[in-house]
């Protein structure tokens, strides 16, 4: 298992996860369960994000950057 299906496999579980928190944010009247619900769920909005950034970085070619300034030799 590569680096990238760990980071895959976490990426669907947080998602899930993300998705559970706003099911219960309907379903939930308690004005403090909804505020903690609402704070569990923008905490796996933050860790899905990274998770995705992640994902571009290690999916994206490496030194990218030297492609579009070519290193130059110094005399």
């Amino acid at each position: 298992m590569t680096e990238l299906d760990i980071l895959s496999d976490i990426l669907e579980y947080r998602m899930m996860l993300q998705e559970w928190y706003n099911h219960a944010l309907i379903n939930v009247v308690n004005p403090e369960a909804k505020a903690l619900f609402t704070r569990l769920r923008d905490d796996e909005t933050r860790a899905v994000l990274n998770i995705q950034q992640k994902l571009l970085r290690k999916g994206s070619p490496a030194k990218v950057i030297h492609k579009i300034f070519p290193a130059r030799s110094r005399p």
